[in-house]
């Protein structure tokens, strides 16, 4: 297990990334464990699913990661203190691996299980979105969305809005300012408005709504008074708001502001709540003899909670360490994972006979 952690980390998988290796890294173990295999979506974004029988449970995940960053203290694979360092070890490696040897003891003892990998859920999620169309995803008698929760049972998650804002300007010689209209200053307005936005609903632990200006662009040169500035604005949202709702009130705040701008919609998906009382999350509960949780980033469980509602989020690592330099994952987490996602199959698989 901790060779094929290594193995999977070192594999380049971020935006800029050859999806295909990490992909044929993971099927060849799929074909090997006599799964059947269908491919999903093109080269630049693939999705696997990979089926042993049918209505089991789906362990789902995703091999994208983000750009591994700057100033890391380990080296992508390094292995310390029973910590395995390197970008996606968190989010979500390690968990695809215990799926992988879940669903390798799962077959062995002919229990039925379906694997569904992506490799573009930290941009479009594509491969989710096709995947949840498949009868596997449907019929399933869980979806297990592998994200890192520290080993607890997640039933919810906040949405996305992220918003393109830009403001224009006249421009002007630097060293005549009065006689132009800087968009940056406007710009920075508007955002300095925008932090204080918290929304008008809050969850009881998600909280409210959470704004990060991600990308700022403005101006040509340092002598000259900028006449155009863009913002990239992530807005994450709790559960029950809708992302038109929140646009609207993002819209309404803005404009008391009184700073002209153009709002532009880059991605909206809604926010999760799935009943924590239901069977399918209980009996995970109860299996791994673990707390429930909720996860302020969003998953792929956006999408298969619209054709299934027996979906819960459950893997090894820690959400905090998401995206972060030395990212890790404890091996032994890895390990309790696995055994968490034999024994759920194995409990669903009962229950449904009895």
């Amino acid at each position: 297990m901790v060779d094929m952690l290594a193995d999977l980390v070192k594999i380049p998988s971020d935006s800029l990334a050859d999806k295909q290796e990490v992909l044929d890294y993971v099927q060849s173990f799929t074909d090997q464990i006599h799964m059947r295999n269908t491919l999903f979506g093109d080269s630049s974004a693939p999705a696997l699913l990979a089926e042993y029988g049918q209505a089991g449970v789906v362990f789902s995940g995703h091999l994208d990661t983000p750009p591994i960053g700057d100033y890391w203290s380990f080296s992508q694979s390094q292995l310390a203190s029973g910590r395995m360092y390197g970008r996606g070890a968190a989010d979500m490696k390690g968990t695809v691996i215990a799926m992988l040897q879940a669903a390798q003891d799962l077959v062995a003892r002919k229990i039925p299980v379906a694997l569904a990998l992506t490799t573009d859920e930290e941009t479009a999620m594509q491969g989710a979105v096709a995947l949840s169309k498949t009868l596997p995803i449907r019929r399933a008698k869980a979806i297990v969305v592998g994200e890192p929760t520290g080993l607890r049972v997640a039933y919810a998650e906040k949405g996305v809005l992220d918003l393109a804002i830009e403001t224009r300007g006249k421009a002007a010689h630097g060293a005549m300012p009065h006689l132009g209209e800087n968009a940056i200053s406007k710009m920075m307005r508007l955002l300095r408005g925008l932090e204080g936005f918290k929304g008008r609903i809050a969850h009881p632990e998600l909280g409210s709504v959470t704004v990060n200006v991600g990308t700022f662009n403005g101006g040509t040169r340092l002598n000259v008074v900028p006449n155009k500035c863009t913002a990239e604005v992530d807005i994450r949202f709790p559960p029950p708001y809708s992302p038109d709702q929140l646009y609207t009130e993002i819209e309404e705040h803005l404009r008391r502001i009184k700073t002209p701008f153009t709002l532009r919609r880059i991605l909206s998906m809604p926010s999760v709540q799935i009943d924590p009382t239901l069977d399918h999350v209980r009996i995970l509960k109860e299996v791994a003899a673990s707390e429930t949780a909720v996860l302020v980033h969003a998953s792929e469980a956006v999408y298969y909670t619209q054709v299934n509602p027996r979906v819960v989020i459950f893997g090894a690592g820690e959400e905090e360490l998401s995206h972060q330099a030395n990212e890790y994952v404890k091996v032994e987490a890895v390990a309790r994972a696995s055994e968490v996602f034999k024994k759920y199959a194995l409990r669903l698989v009962q229950s449904r006979a009895s």
